[in-house]
This record gives structure tokens, C-alpha cells and sequence, in this order.
């Protein structure tokens, strides 16, 4: 009986240790490298980075409170903390925690930053089923987190409003199937910046996307939403794996230069672009590894 109980206990870990293509190395440096505390910076308008070394947390101010998107891993509790308390705000005015997408190292921290903000959390369709159940619904299929509970379930183009400010959720699944593209506008100096929170890629190296039993439209549902991403046009966009793409920049975004260093109007279709070419090729590979050999 006893081995049984540790069996029952212990499944959970064996099995997405078994489903994921994540190797242990690979979870280890989420957990740890990539988890280490950097310095807080406000990016533009009311956004202020407050993540880690490379697994991004955003905070938006407003007069009527703030909204976060992404909590990241466990790991990352205290340093979030800490960084919105290094800015001059306070923790208790964070009202609203939203997500980009349902997998341990984006959202592992919600249910700790819920009990001590309570916020409302909102997610949108499968993702939300994903962060209530604590589980990891995805394609990848990996470690989850404390289960907490979603207060509004959203629906794809769904918006969120606060102290002035709107954000809309674009359903671009793939990567996770509720995966959520955050787009808003901004002002700084007397212009507008028109933002996309880039979320949303494809699914995870290692995932089976050519007849994947588990997710039959993975394929379809990825190239539908790369149509979506290609429709919108950012000034600014900011991912979630923000390390490179930020090295070089963040000294000149604090130092106010103009004009801004993240604008790039161009950014966002070139990478959607370059990431659909990556995507078709690797369906490509999989369906000739799959082809019947030519009598």
C-alpha cells in the first residue's frame, strides 16, 4: 500500500517528465539563469519591465490601479516583488494578473501574486482551464504550478480595461492552445505607440506537430494564428523571452533617447515572418521523415 501511495504521488512528476522534450538541463536553467533577479526599467508610456534575467514580467500603471502580465516561475516571486517596490509602487495596486500563455515559466507565480495582491486573474479559453487546474494542457506538456482560481474567462478579442488604459486578447493558439497576443496603445512625450505583448509563437522544439494524436489541428491552428499576427502592426513589440532582444538597449531606454530604442515598425512582421519560414520547414521535415518511401 505504501508503494502504491508513492506511486499515486509521484505520477504527476513521471509523467511530464516523460511527455515533455524539455530535458532536465533545459528546465533547470528556466528555474535558475533565467530566473535571476536584473534591475527594473520603465520601457515606454505606463509600462515597466519587472521580470527577470530573460522570463519577462510587465507591470501597467494606472491612477485606478495596475495590471501584470506574467508572474513567471516560483523562483521568480521575490524578484517581481521587489522590482515593483524599487519603481515606487506598491503591490496592493496591482489589480489585474493577466498571461500570454499557460506554461510553468510565465505563469508559475500567479497564485503566490494573487494572495498577496488579490487581484483578479483573467485568462482566456483553454489557458484558463489550464492555470485552475494547474496543469500544463499544452503540446509540451510540462511542469504545472498551484492551481488558482481565474475570476474572467476571456473570449478571443475580448478587452481589458483599467484606470484609462485597454488591452485587447488575441487568440493565437499553437504555442498553448489559449495562447493570448496582448496588443494596447500608449502615450510618451506627446506620441502614440501602438504595442503587442508577443506571447505566441509555435509549439515547443521537440513537439510532435505532423499527426500529433493529442493536438490534430497543431498545424492549422499555428498557421491560423501567424494570419492573425501578420495583421497587426506595433510600433513596440515586447516578448517574453526578452534577454537578447533588450542586450545593448536598456541603457539607452533609461537614458530617455529618441528616438525610442525599441521602436522598430518593421520588428514585429519581420520576426512573424521569419518564425512561420522556421515552422513551415519543420512541418516540411516531419511529413518527408513520415512519407512512404517512392516504389
Amino acid at each position: 500500500m505504501r508503494n502504491a501511495v508513492l506511486l499515486v504521488i509521484m505520477s504527476p512528476v513521471v509523467l511530464w517528465a516523460q511527455i515533455s522534450p524539455l530535458s532536465p538541463e533545459q528546465r533547470a536553467t528556466f528555474h535558475g539563469r533565467m530566473s535571476e533577479a536584473v534591475e527594473p526599467f520603465h520601457i515606454v508610456g505606463n509600462i515597466y519591465y519587472v521580470g527577470a534575467r530573460n522570463i519577462a514580467s510587465y507591470l501597467i500603471t494606472t491612477p485606478e490601479g495596475h495590471i501584470m502580465i506574467d508572474t513567471g516561475t516560483k523562483e521568480m516571486h521575490d524578484v517581481i516583488r521587489a522590482n515593483v517596490a524599487k519603481l515606487g509602487f506598491k503591490l496592493k495596486d496591482i489589480k489585474i494578473l493577466l498571461s500570454g500563455h499557460a506554461h510553468f515559466d510565465h505563469v508559475q507565480g500567479h497564485a503566490a501574486m494573487k494572495k498577496v495582491t488579490g487581484a483578479q486573474v483573467m485568462a482566456l479559453g483553454e489557458d484558463a482551464r489550464a492555470l485552475s487546474a494547474g496543469t500544463d494542457i499544452s503540446p509540451l506538456g510540462d511542469e504545472g504550478w498551484e492551481p488558482v482560481k481565474v475570476d474572467r474567462v476571456l473570449k478571443d478579442g475580448d478587452t481589458v480595461t483599467l484606470g484609462g488604459i485597454t488591452l485587447r486578447a488575441i487568440w493565437t493558439p499553437g504555442h498553448t492552445p489559449g495562447c493570448t497576443t496582448w496588443t494596447t496603445r500608449v502615450q510618451e512625450k506627446g506620441r502614440p505607440y501602438s504595442i503587442v505583448f508577443q506571447a505566441c509563437g509555435v509549439p515547443n522544439a521537440g513537439v510532435k506537430l505532423v499527426g500529433n494524436t493529442k493536438f490534430p489541428t497543431l498545424v492549422e491552428d499555428t498557421l491560423r494564428s501567424f494570419r492573425i499576427q501578420k495583421t497587426l502592426k506595433p510600433d513596440i513589440y515586447l516578448p517574453m523571452h526578452p534577454e537578447s532582444y533588450l542586450a545593448g538597449k536598456v541603457e539607452a531606454i533609461k537614458a530617455g533617447k529618441t528616438p525610442h530604442p525599441l521602436l522598430d515598425p518593421e520588428g514585429y512582421a519581420k520576426l512573424v515572418a521569419d518564425t512561420e519560414t522556421n515552422f513551415q520547414k519543420r512541418v516540411q521535415e516531419e511529413r518527408t521523415k513520415t512519407s512512404p518511401p517512392e516504389k
